[in-house]
């Protein structure tokens, strides 16, 4: 097995880490999970704001 293949690094700090974990610390995961719930919550806000835009600019042609 090469170097590069017994180790990854770290998704959040850059750390090496096992093969099989994607952060190197249980803090790392923490981040890692609240990063990816605030850009879920930012991508719902963003499609969000672009269905109530397009109600607003088209509401005076359904009535």
């Amino acid at each position: 097995m090469t170097p590069e293949a017994d180790h990854r690094h770290c998704k959040v700090c850059g750390r090496v880490c096992t093969p099989d974990e994607l952060t190197c610390s249980p803090e790392c995961q923490a981040k890692r999970e609240r990063a990816e719930i605030s850009r879920r919550n930012l991508t719902y806000l963003l499609y969000g704001s672009i269905v109530l835009l397009a109600i607003l600019l088209f509401s005076h042609y359904l009535v």
